[in-house]
């Protein structure tokens, strides 16, 4: 009996498959990036709200935690699929699939591969019980234990399924490390992936590249390869030197997508300290920046260019102590900086930017480099809030530059502007921050400078309002106006906030204000 005779053809259940779900995208969307990286997915309930996905999930846990492993796992699901090449059936292969769905995908992966290499399993049956799950499965983590297995015993055949199944973000990790595991040309491959995925998939895929001698992933790299969604700061390191940034930018013609894109991935070098390897660990940095300074004085000004000036000047008049660099080359690098930034006409690229009424990107990206060149640009922000009132960005800016005896003003601004009525619908434990929320709680914080009472309408707004963290921010407010001094009527509404508040800690806290 060959493994293709024994494949059931059958869903599991009612519900849709993720290979379905992933090829419908494909139809609507083309090869990919696709929207929300996938989601929703087929086991997702329709009322989920998750504060972080599975992706973001296995992206942190990857780089800043170690899953826990699973080895008694993995070797009870190896012997299941001993049993099943052994006697296949469409029931023992659904067993596997909701023995697998159980388990963290993430925990098990790398015990479930060396219990596999270990057995003495015929490579082409257990390749087929890796095809049906992962064209047959209707839950995540069986179907990335699927994509796992495929890596151990899959080969050409298997690449498209791979491919098309790992440009769902949920996947990309588990179909990134297999396509690199039996695809002959791995680093094809794994940039094929890459360009179709945003966010952690672009992460994981773009580290899988490192050390590629491929002319064509190179240049991909150092252009926008390295963008991600989540902090430029995890794959600029990885571009400057797989992709060879100082050769690139040595060239005898440089275009302006080589150019921008040196422009981040320096801007993202510089702010050291960061996730991953940066400034402090390119060798090539401080020549590199010589001539990014050339090339910039005979460009024209972008805001990307303008920001990564802005970042890399910070850099030169502070450096790190670990920056072994000459000292009179460090000054006079941070000189040819300054400037750049002094043009007028890269002063005059950022006023045409803020004084555009579409769009947020462009004007908050402006906002962040108005005082490096020069441009007073708060009348400019009241302006913008005024038609983009949900601007974060914004309120936080105009914030930290609005001196003490103006906040009643921006308090009032604030009050005009937002949906407190909407934003005050209650607390609940947990909860998401909208962007509304969060502009609240700029605002509550804001007003603590300003004389007690100022703003007080947002105060109370945010003491009713969810999530948590909000109504903690009023909390706070409160207590650095008045102490336990409350005004009578204030005292009377922390203690009906108190009377509903779910989360125990802050309902003691408001407790204690009022009994003290």
């Amino acid at each position: 009996m060959t493994p293709g005779e024994w494949l059931v053809s059958d869903d599991i259940d009612d519900q849709t498959t993720f290979l379905a779900h992933a090829i419908s995208l494909a139809a609507l969307h083309g090869p990919g990036p696709w929207p929300a990286e996938g989601r929703p997915l087929p086991d997702d309930s329709p009322d989920e709200r998750k504060l972080l996905n599975s992706t973001v999930l296995d992206g942190v846990q990857t780089h800043h935690a170690t899953a826990p492993a699973e080895p008694d796992v993995a070797a009870a699901a190896v012997a299941t699929i001993t049993d099943i090449v052994a006697a296949p059936s469409d029931s023992a292969l659904a067993a596997l699939h909701d023995q697998l769905a159980e388990r963290s995908a993430l925990a098990l992966a790398d015990a479930l591969v060396r219990e596999l290499r270990a057995a003495t399993l015929p490579r082409d049956e257990v390749r087929s019980v890796a095809r049906w799950l992962t064209e047959h499965g209707t839950r995540r983590n069986a179907v990335a234990l699927g994509i796992v297995i495929l890596g151990v015993t899959g080969d050409e055949r298997d690449r498209e399924l791979l491919l098309t199944l790992g440009t769902l973000g949920d996947l990309t990790l588990y179909a990134v490390v297999a396509l690199g595991n039996s695809q002959p040309d791995r680093h094809r491959a794994v940039y094929q992936l890459a360009r179709r995925v945003d966010g952690w998939g672009r992460i994981h895929a773009v580290e899988r590249l490192a050390r590629t001698t491929d002319p064509e992933i190179k240049a991909w790299l150092l252009r926008t390869g390295f963008r991600n969604g989540v902090m430029n700061e995890y794959l600029a390191h990885l571009a400057a030197t797989t992709g060879d940034l100082r050769g690139a930018l040595l060239a005898s013609e440089v275009g302006d997508e080589l150019l921008d894109g040196a422009a981040d991935i320096l801007a993202a070098l510089a702010l050291h300290g960061g996730p991953a390897a940066d400034i402090r660990h390119y060798p090539d940095a401080l020549p590199v920046l010589i001539r990014f300074a050339e090339l910039l004085a005979t460009a024209a000004p972008t805001l990307t260019r303008i920001r990564s000036t802005r970042t890399i000047t910070g850099l030169l008049n502070d450096p790190p102590p670990e920056l072994d660099w000459p000292s009179d080359e460090v000054t006079g690098l941070a000189t040819e900086y300054a400037a750049l930034l002094a043009r007028t006409d890269w002063a005059d690229e950022v006023r045409a930017r803020l004084a555009q009424p579409e769009g947020e990107f462009g004007f908050n990206q402006a906002l962040s480099c108005a005082e490096a060149v020069g441009v007073q640009a708060y009348p400019q922000a009241l302006a913008h809030l005024r038609r983009n009132p949900r601007n974060g960005y914004a309120w936080q800016w105009v914030s930290k530059r609005t001196p003490d005896h103006a906040v009643a003003a921006l308090a009032d601004l604030a009050h005009d502007l937002l949906p407190l009525d909407e934003i005050t619908r209650g607390p609940k434990p947990g909860g998401r921050r909208r962007a509304d929320d969060h502009i609240l709680e700029i605002m509550v914080s804001t007003v603590r400078r300003a004389a007690p009472g100022t703003g007080l309408p947002l105060v109370r707004s945010a003491l009713g309002a969810n999530p948590v963290r909000l109504r903690r921010a009023a909390l706070r407010t409160l207590v650095e106006w008045y102490g336990h001094d409350l005004p009578d009527d204030i005292r009377s509404w922390v203690t009906a906030t108190a009377a509903t508040e779910p989360d125990d800690e802050l309902r003691r806290e408001l407790t204690a204000l009022i009994d003290h």
